[in-house]
């Protein structure tokens, strides 16, 4: 069973010394997204990476070890991502810190497609390291607590917050399927950063007939500027 296409995904990648184990991470979120975490092999692994099959474990005891290692970058990635979000975000805004961490989730799925596509497939969550899944369930719990906290203040709806959270995250992971399926045609990160940038615009503000025109406080808005580590 095939997740994606991969017709356009090179078979190969050079192999330098001193980087293969980077190598080998990028070779197998290829064949995850060809085959699944659960059947892809260690020997296409290889075949991708330029290596013969037992170089793999030079790095990796066994595919386990190799699943954890792709799984943990994925969820690495996003928190960078996430982080400076929040960072670029108003420090007194709640909810514009909120959207900028579903902007980003788009924004990662532009620029890192195949780890957004391993992160996608079934079983990869529960391949992440106990240590990185822990610290992104530590983000994700003080997100809630920080939205409840406004929530108290009257500044976001007093809508229970679970399904907030399941309407917020369900809108930006389809945007970001969509594009990344190629439904919106191509999408750079600019494009990507304007079709996030509606859909949470019109969650925020919800459906609800309102005798103002709607104006997006985010298009006034000039995002402040922080450094990354990556």
């Amino acid at each position: 069973m095939k997740y994606v296409n991969n017709d356009n995904i090179p078979t190969k990648k050079a192999y330098h010394h001193g980087n293969l184990r980077a190598a080998l991470v990028t070779a197998a979120l290829k064949e995850i997204a060809k085959s699944g975490p659960e059947t892809f092999s260690l020997r296409e692994v290889a075949r991708r990476a330029g290596v013969s099959a037992p170089a793999v474990y030079r790095h990796f005891k066994d595919k386990d070890a190799l699943l954890a290692a792709v799984a943990g970058e994925c969820w690495e990635r996003l928190g960078a991502a996430m982080t400076v979000a929040v960072a670029e975000a108003p420090a007194d805004d709640v909810l514009e810190q909120f959207r900028a961490t579903g902007i980003a989730y788009v924004k990662f799925a532009v620029e890192h497609p195949e780890h957004f596509r391993a992160m996608s497939i079934p079983g990869m969550t529960a391949r992440t390291p106990s240590e990185q899944l822990a610290q992104a369930n530590a983000w994700s719990a003080k997100q809630r607590e920080d939205i409840m906290r406004a929530q108290a203040a009257g500044t976001i709806a007093a809508i229970p917050i679970d399904d907030l959270m399941l309407a917020a995250s369900s809108l930006v992971h389809g945007v970001a399927q969509q594009i990344v399926e190629g439904r919106f045609g191509p999408v750079d990160l600019a494009r990507a950063t304007k079709l996030a940038t509606i859909a949470t615009g019109v969650l925020g503000v919800g459906f609800w007939p309102r005798k103002e025109p709607y104006e997006d406080p985010r298009a006034s808005r000039t995002p402040r500027r922080t450094t990354s580590r990556r």
